[in-house]
C-alpha cells in the first residue's frame, strides 16, 4: 500500500507488524495491530484539508466503478451517449439497491487530455433514461469532468428530472464539473472526499504565485477552499457525511461501500414518494439559493 506522507509512523509500524507475520505473529503481533488502529483512528479523526485531498486522491482509494458493482443488485450495464461514443470514465445502467430498483451511475477520475466530453454525454443520457422508466437516479461521483456545453446540459437534465436524484461525492472532485452533485435531491459525501470549484494547486498558483513555501501555500490554499465534507456540510452544500473507516476507504473499501449503501437507501426511503413536480421545484429551489447570505 502506498503510504501518505503525514503517515511515516503508521508506515513504521506497519513494515514491524510484516516482520512479526514473517516471523509467525503472535500475541506481540496482535497489540502492534491494535496501536497501528488507534493511531489510525487518532491521525484520521484530525486530517487537515489538505490531509483529506491527498486521502481523496489515494490511488487505492475505491473507485466510482468499483463501488457502484459493489453496492448494485443484478447490475445491467448500459453503454454510449446515443451520439455512437461511450467513455470509459461513466459506468451506469439498471440496478437495484435492496429492494429498490435505480439508475446506477459512477463518474471516475479522468486526466484532462483523456476527456473527449463523452462523459457528461453518457451521464445526461443516462439520466434522461432514468427519467423515462420513472426511475430513482443515482450518481456516485468520484471524479469531475467535461466541457461547459457538456456540464450544462447535465444540469439541465438533472433539473428537469421528476424522479428522485441522489448524489454521492466519494472521491477529490474539483473544477467546473464539481457542480453537477450538488444539483441532487440530496447530496451525501465520504467523511474523507473533497469538493472545490478548482484544485488546492490551482487555488495556490493564483493567489502564491511566486512567494512562500509552496507547502505552506497548498496548506493554505485547501483550507480557504472550504472543501470538506464536515465544511460544505456546516455550509448546507452536502446533506450529510458517510464515516469511513480508520484509515479512510482505501483500506477498507468493502466496509466503505456499505456504508454508501446504507447511506443511499435511507435517503430513498425518504423521498421516493415525494411528488415529481415538487421534487423538481425544490432541486431547482435548493441549487438557485446557493450562495445566497
Amino acid at each position: 500500500m502506498l503510504f501518505l506522507e503525514f503517515e511515516d509512523a503508521i508506515a513504521t509500524l506497519e513494515a514491524e507488524l510484516a516482520e512479526f507475520r514473517h516471523g509467525g505473529g503472535g500475541e506481540d503481533e496482535a497489540r502492534l495491530q491494535a496501536r497501528i488502529d488507534r493511531q489510525l483512528e487518532t491521525l484520521y479523526g484530525r486530517l487537515t484539508p489538505w490531509q483529506t485531498v491527498q486521502v481523496a486522491r489515494h490511488p487505492d482509494r475505491p473507485a466510482a466503478r468499483d463501488l457502484v458493482r459493489a453496492i448494485a443488485g443484478g447490475f445491467i450495464a448500459l453503454a454510449g451517449d446515443r451520439a455512437g461514443h461511450d467513455s470509459p470514465h461513466v459506468t451506469g445502467g439498471i440496478a437495484r439497491v435492496r429492494d429498490y430498483g435505480v439508475v446506477l451511475i459512477g463518474h471516475d477520475r479522468a486526466r484532462e487530455a483523456d476527456d473527449d466530453g463523452t462523459a457528461l454525454k453518457k451521464i445526461e443520457r443516462l439520466m434522461r433514461l432514468a427519467e423515462r422508466f420513472r426511475l430513482p437516479t443515482v450518481i456516485v461521483a468520484d471524479g469531475a469532468c467535461g466541457d461547459a456545453a457538456g456540464l450544462r446540459a447535465c444540469l439541465d437534465a438533472a433539473l428537469d428530472l421528476r424522479v428522485p436524484l441522489i448524489a454521492v461525492v466519494s472521491g477529490a472532485l474539483a473544477g467546473p464539473g464539481a457542480a453537477l452533485p450538488l444539483a441532487a435531491d440530496a447530496v451525501l459525501m465520504l467523511q474523507h472526499a473533497s469538493l472545490s470549484p478548482v484544485t488546492p494547486e490551482e487555488a495556490a498558483r493564483t493567489y502564491w504565485p511566486a512567494a512562500g513555501d509552496p507547502a505552506r501555500n497548498l496548506a493554505a490554499a485547501a483550507e480557504s477552499l472550504q472543501l470538506t465534507a464536515s465544511a460544505l456540510a456546516a455550509q448546507g452544500l452536502v446533506d450529510a457525511v458517510i464515516a469511513e473507516p480508520a484509515g479512510g476507504a482505501h483500506r477498507h473499501p468493502r466496509a466503505a461501500a456499505a456504508a454508501i449503501a446504507a447511506a443511499i437507501l435511507a435517503r430513498l426511503e425518504t423521498v421516493r414518494l415525494v411528488d415529481g413536480g415538487l421534487l423538481r421545484a425544490k432541486r431547482r429551489e435548493r441549487l438557485a439559493g446557493f450562495g445566497r447570505a
